[in-house]
């Protein structure tokens, strides 16, 4: 016989998820090439630091051969930083990049991203991927 014995398992308020997720959706733009779809979709977050006074990096989202439009939900849990909460205002890029390695299909990117700060746990976020990124 086995017994397990313990205090059981308890949730400290401090952490959860108190600060939200960014929801919404990715469309494509009517003149990127179809191709593309079979390409990488990333949606990445940008948040100001503190002490930082340029956007950086710091969660994201990918989609492999996408299918549009794509419904995303980014949270705490696609944080790529340590001691980074997703919380406050932020910036989103949606990018989609093919790389294929052959002569008769383009390789490239394409971008998206909104227009100024988005607030963390706010309504639904629209982007549409549709200006080429420079080479």
């Amino acid at each position: 016989m086995i017994t397990i014995a313990g205090n059981g398992c308890t949730q400290n308020s401090s952490s959860k998820d108190s600060s939200g997720a960014i929801t919404g959706t990715v469309r494509l733009g009517p003149h990127v090439p179809l191709w593309m779809m079979h390409g990488t979709l990333t949606v990445v977050v940008y948040m100001k630091g503190s002490t930082s006074p340029a956007y950086l990096p710091v969660a994201l989202e990918e989609f492999y051969h996408p299918a549009f439009p794509v419904p995303f939900r980014i949270t705490q849990k696609n944080v790529r930083l340590s001691g980074i909460d997703l919380k406050g205002n932020v910036r989103l890029v949606a990018n989609l990049t093919i790389d294929s390695g052959s002569p008769l299909v383009a390789s490239g990117t394409y971008t998206g991203a909104t227009v100024g700060e988005v607030a963390v746990g706010g309504p639904p976020v629209n982007l549409l991927v549709d200006t080429p990124a420079p080479r």
